[in-house]
């Protein structure tokens, strides 16, 4: 453990959340256990679906063969005094009754052999003549037991089994010794059944509550790492690029000191004019990470108003910057994308484009029909696209491979998180991502967005959290 709290895990294994691998399952005396440590292996076939029920923990178990016990042993003892034509009670017949409360302490789990020693026990202590009584209870216990153990699939047949089986040695007892009426033996095969059915009903509603105990805590996992990477984001895209804008102009600012005192002097305030745009980006996004409410934006509202004093902060390469009017009619969340498009686009531009000179940024609208349907002009939805494209070239260490998936190269693989957090974005809006060697030389990154009026509310999205189709899917 580290000092914050956090569990680093083995060496060489990657860092999560304190929360992975330790998610705890349903607790108290009613809980189980997945891996069925608690009632050893199963006999029967595994089901992936429902591998564990109530009876897999022990306690329960122990208290029902306890209860059971107590109430064979001392309604034979009572029922023995009104039977004077059967066997005495003696030490066999008590070990008999004990067989099935001893199987339900310890291996319900095991479906084939708790029946069979249960139904064997009982029918020697009924074919052996000892008094008629409520020895038959444990033996139904242990059958409700298999039923609530274990794989639910096989314990239904194995326990339905049982009881087919149980009929039959009570009704080959009562006819060859003369037995309790008919209308008994009927009556206690009726509440049999209606113990297995009890028995029945209680697992599936056990397992639909731990179906969705397990989906909530799922839910809640997801949505924190949803939220952690929302986050990491953002500040990667107004870091690496303030960062990248810092570092050139660092560069010049050294390169010029002893020969252009003047130049050099713009690039430190260069430096401070963007060191200081990029903190106070920062302080907008950690704010709305510690804003509360339910109307706080989930990520900064930007609009293509912005742009032209993007383009503008990066050192070194002419950037030339179109915007359609149209285009300025886009919706605040599709506007936000296409900034944290170009921006990531420029940071790329200036850590890997050699001897890029001049970069193009093109935002506009295609199609004339609403984002949901074809339109009969053009056959396409309306769509928000931007580009930018660069006249650099692929590091020689970094070559470019036109055949990766996508048509992106290793170029802008090398950002990692950025070429990641590009694709992501665009992804959550509906919309494609294509990054990759442009068709006159250079390297092109295109994103195009299905169509949002500013103001325009869609049918799945939340307008008073900025939330996207697929954070409703993936809160």
């Amino acid at each position: 453990m580290v000092g914050d709290g956090r569990s680093t895990g083995s060496p060489g294994a990657p860092w999560g959340p304190p929360w992975r691998g330790e998610r705890p399952g349903p607790t108290g005396p009613w809980s189980w256990s997945h891996d069925g440590s608690e009632g050893g292996p199963s006999d029967g076939p595994t089901d992936p679906v429902d591998l564990t029920g109530p009876f897999d923990h022990r306690r329960p178990r122990l208290f029902l063969a306890i209860v059971t016990a107590l109430v064979a042993v001392l309604g034979t003892l009572g029922a023995a005094h009104g039977q004077p034509d059967a066997e005495p009670l003696d030490a066999l017949a008590l070990a008999l009754v004990l067989v099935s409360p001893m199987v339900l302490a310890t291996i319900p789990r095991r479906h084939v052999l708790a029946t069979t020693l249960s139904l064997a026990a009982t029918g020697a202590y009924l074919l052996l003549g000892y008094p008629w009584g409520p020895v038959l209870v444990p033996t139904v216990a242990v059958l409700a037991a298999v039923m609530l153990a274990g794989p639910a699939a096989h314990g239904r047949v194995v326990a339905w089994s049982g009881v087919v089986v149980l009929a039959g040695i009570t009704t080959t007892a009562a006819t060859l010794r003369g037995g309790p009426p008919t209308v008994a033996l009927l009556g206690g095969l009726a509440w049999t059944t209606v113990a297995l059915l009890a028995a029945g009903g209680a697992r599936g509603r056990v397992a639909r509550m731990a179906a969705v105990r397990a989906a909530r805590r799922e839910h809640e996992v997801n949505a924190v790492t949803a939220e952690r990477l929302r986050i990491a984001r953002e500040l990667h895209d107004v870091l690496a690029h303030s960062l990248s804008a810092i570092n050139v102009q660092a560069g010049v600012g050294l390169h010029l000191l002893d020969r252009d005192p003047e130049q050099a002097r713009a690039a430190l305030a260069a430096i401070r004019a963007t060191s200081r745009e990029s903190l106070d980006e920062v302080r907008t996004v950690l704010g709305i990470v510690r804003a509360e409410g339910g109307e706080v934006p989930r990520s900064p509202a930007w609009d293509l108003g912005a742009l032209p004093r993007l383009v503008g902060s990066v050192p070194g390469v002419a950037v030339g910057l179109t915007v359609e009017d149209a285009a300025h009619d886009a919706a605040p969340r599709l506007a936000g994308i296409v900034y944290r498009v170009v921006q990531e686009s420029l940071t790329n531009v200036q850590r890997h484009a050699v001897g890029a000179t001049r970069t193009t940024v093109e935002v506009r609208v295609v199609g004339t029909g609403d984002a949901s349907a074809p339109t009969p002009r053009t056959g396409l939805p309306r769509s928000l696209v931007v580009t930018v494209s660069d006249d650099g070239a692929a590091p020689a260490d970094r070559p470019a491979d036109p055949s990766r998936s996508g048509g992106h190269d290793d170029r802008l693989d090398a950002e990692g998180y950025g070429l990641r957090g590009m694709r992501e974005r665009v992804t959550d809006a509906g919309g494609t991502l294509t990054a990759g060697p442009g068709p006159r030389g250079g390297f092109l990154v295109e994103a195009r967005l299905p169509w949002e009026a500013r103001g325009a509310v869609g049918p799945d999205e939340d307008p008073t959290t900025d939330r996207t189709p697929a954070d409703q899917e993936n809160p």
